[in-house]
């Protein structure tokens, strides 16, 4: 047995009825592309094999990757390949495959890589069209964070710019080898519908950055090197929102607004 590497944030699925839960999940068939990092001993590519048209494995273990190759050498519709998924982007992986996009991510996403991953998949929504991932439960939770909600920071609504998430369900410390410390949690992300302009978005996004950057200060405070804070004091007002309101008690639509009026 290959032993995980806690470097790599390496949590390996052990039951197959757990796998074939999360397959289902995902609703793959015979025309899709399913994108899979991190596949570890397999337990969600064999299944996915079996239902998606084409599966692009991408394991950053060269050991892992090796073993995995000979298995699957001889199935024309799954790929391994070995290599850091953030060291490319997932178009340049599909292309390098042979296979362009769009495609489905479908992992259990490394806990110490996960939110940089899927970043890279719900910001290009033309080559990644839908996510269905594991992370931490704390992790799932602050994707789909509202105002109001535990867990809502900047990263909330980074998301919700892009996507939309719904946690699906848990799973235990004991799906997992070696066991770990947390709940992980099935979430799957959609592109947002509909899609906000770019600029309007970045420009929205860059404000939330700045104001959870310094959300013990008020939101006019954190943003007053862009304008200063009378302005942001009238424009919280012109939305609805007092002047002293802070990062945390506005949404993305409450940022959009602002960014349209500041």
């Amino acid at each position: 047995m290959i032993p995980a590497r806690k470097s790599w944030g390496q949590h390996f699925l052990t039951r197959g009825e757990t796998a074939a839960r999360i397959v289902e999940a995902a609703r793959v068939g015979s025309t899709d592309t399913v994108v899979e990092v991190g596949p570890g001993e397999a337990a969600l590519t064999r299944p996915l094999s079996e239902r998606a048209g084409r599966v692009l494995a991408i394991e950053i273990d060269p050991i892992r990757a090796a073993v995995l190759h000979e298995e699957f050498r001889e199935n024309p519709r799954v790929r391994i390949v070995e290599g850091d998924a953030l060291s490319r982007s997932f178009r340049e992986w599909l292309d390098g495959a042979g296979w362009g996009g769009p495609a489905v991510l479908i992992a259990n996403l490394p806990y110490n890589a996960a939110t940089p991953i899927l970043q890279a998949a719900i910001e290009v929504p033309s080559v990644i069209q839908r996510s269905v991932v594991m992370v931490q439960r704390e992790v799932a939770e602050r994707l789909c964070a509202r105002p109001g909600d535990r867990g809502y920071g900047f990263l909330s609504v980074r998301v919700a710019a892009f996507a939309r998430a719904r946690i699906l369900f848990d799973l235990p410390p004991g799906a997992f080898r070696p066991r770990p410390k947390v709940t992980s949690t099935v979430v799957v992300l959609t592109p947002a519908s509909p899609a906000l302009d770019a600029a309007a978005r970045d420009r929205a996004v860059a404000l939330a950055s700045l104001g959870f950057r310094a959300r013990r200060k008020t939101l006019a405070n954190a943003l007053a090197s862009e304008g200063g804070r009378a302005r942001w004091e009238r424009a919280l007002e012109a939305i609805g929102k007092g002047r002293g309101a802070r990062a945390e008690e506005l949404s993305l639509e409450d940022y959009r607004k602002l960014a349209g009026i500041g």
